[in-house]
């Protein structure tokens, strides 16, 4: 069964586009920090403590997939997010702190809802039908699982414009713009 579900969202994430792969992510952070809490709740530190690893490894990644050089004041301004909820992540590991996860979900949320609005907009629908063509008249694929992804075997549970100059270095990575 472990098996069937690793190549199932293996699946998933290979058919996914970028944007997808950046709600996905936003997702599977979002659902981790809410069993960190549990577990900070239930006093099971040690659970607790590898549900934060996993939200720092997503917002890792998050940051790392970030174009500097296109995304401008955007790029910057998640970056420095990305590591404000990083350095919450680790007081509230290291002081079991509740409020510092609160913190982190309540930021994440708003980049989460941010994003899934400039998807549903026609010009990021377009955009991403363009890079994918792109890409598959170079022969690569246009969809790329992000590496803490595949290493981790996170499950994701269930941008564009100027968040698609943010994190256009994947795409120009795997071929595209």
């Amino acid at each position: 069964m472990q098996k069937a579900t690793q190549a199932y969202f293996q699946t998933r994430a290979t058919t996914t586009g970028q944007g997808e792969l950046l709600l996905m992510l936003y997702d599977g952070a979002l659902n981790y920090l809410q069993q960190a809490r549990d577990k900070i709740l239930a006093r099971d530190y040690a659970a607790k403590g590898i549900y934060i690893s996993k939200v720092i490894d997503i917002i890792t990644e998050l940051s790392s997939s970030l174009n500097m050089e296109k995304g401008g004041d955007l790029a910057v301004n998640l970056n420095n997010l990305y590591l404000l909820c990083t350095t919450r992540l680790l007081q509230a590991n290291l002081k079991m702190n509740v409020e510092s996860l609160d913190s982190v979900t309540h930021i994440l949320s708003g980049l989460r809802g941010a994003y899934a609005q400039i998807m549903e907009s026609p010009e990021a629908k377009k955009v991403e039908g363009e890079i994918a063509g792109r890409m598959q008249s170079m022969g690569a694929s246009a969809r790329a699982v992000p590496p803490v992804m595949a290493q981790q075997k996170i499950i994701p549970f269930a941008p564009r414009a100027h968040a698609q100059a943010a994190y256009g270095r994947n795409a120009k990575t795997a071929g595209g713009a």
